[in-house]
């Protein structure tokens, strides 16, 4: 687990960055599916600063794993031929977007078809940047990352932990009655188990195909092995966190439920996160059967 821990800012902004973005998928969804006031749409927006800090938290973490943040610019170079610059160009382009929506929402000035129009644009925008976010990390010199199992995760912790964080502010907005309404309630379900899902299950299939892998100087049975325990523990606290947010959805204590979903989101992509790094297994000069 050292090399895993010495990847901690990079782990950190794989962790809040999509978690943040994902509760902008969540906003959408009840924007589109429920009959909000304007007091309480106010009361969101001001809410919103919360998972506005957990993506803009995420990318100052990132520069901490850099030599010099000079080198940052360096970064955009390569967008067109480098995964990771391409990473980080989406990841650009959905700050602007979600920082545009969010200042044009404090305003007062936008309408409510603007709003819904830009809550979807922006929504869309974090799906696609935390796809980006994980092929990133497709490397032919890192055989175990080196599988779609990597940004499929991705997607499902930004599904997962943007449901949670969104519960989270609807409910501090006293949005709990709009939560239990049919359409809302049955799309942050969906967000919050599929999530789940979707993330421990890929990385559950990484960490068994990374199993049977070898180099010449690393077993990948004995790296899962050292990881398994933060696997674990990542998977427990995931799956706590879409059931607090299914019960937050079902009109248990909105704010309180939304805050501990969003707390075991964050522990748990983080663990997650940590044992993904943990079983990093260079092809080297060859690789073994």
């Amino acid at each position: 687990m050292e090399a895993a821990f010495a990847e901690m800012p990079l782990a950190l902004f794989s962790t809040l960055a999509p978690l943040g973005a994902g509760a902008f998928v969540a906003l959408a969804a009840a924007f589109l599916a429920a009959d909000l006031s304007d007091d309480q749409l106010k009361k969101i927006d001001k809410m919103t600063a919360i998972p506005v800090v957990l993506v803009l938290a995420g990318f100052v973490a990132a520069f901490f794993h850099l030599a010099s943040p000079l080198n940052a610019f360096g970064v955009f170079a390569g967008v067109g031929t480098s995964p990771l610059s391409n990473e980080v160009a989406v990841g650009c382009v959905f700050v602007v977007l979600m920082l545009a929506y969010w200042i044009w929402a404090l305003t007062g000035k936008m309408g409510r078809g603007a709003r819904k129009g830009m809550a979807v644009v922006v929504a869309v925008a974090a799906l696609v940047f935390a796809a980006f976010t994980g092929l990133a990390y497709l490397m032919d010199t890192i055989a175990s990352w080196n599988t779609p199992a990597v940004p499929l995760q991705m997607m499902g912790y930004c599904l997962a932990g943007g449901a949670a964080a969104g519960v989270l502010v609807l409910g501090l907005a006293g949005c709990g009655e709009a939560l239990g309404t049919s359409p809302l309630k049955v799309t942050l379900i969906v967000l919050a188990i599929a999530g789940a899902v979707i993330g421990i299950g890929a990385a559950a299939m990484q960490l068994s195909a990374a199993s049977g892998m070898a180099t010449p100087f690393y077993a990948g049975g004995d790296l899962v092995d050292g990881v398994m325990m933060t696997f674990v523990l990542g998977a427990v606290c995931l799956a706590a966190s879409a059931v607090c947010t299914v019960l937050a959805v079902r009109g248990k204590s909105a704010a309180a439920l939304g805050g501990a979903a969003t707390v075991l989101a964050f522990v748990g992509i983080l663990c997650l996160r940590l044992a993904f790094y943990g079983i990093q297994l260079s092809v080297g000069l060859a690789l073994l059967p």
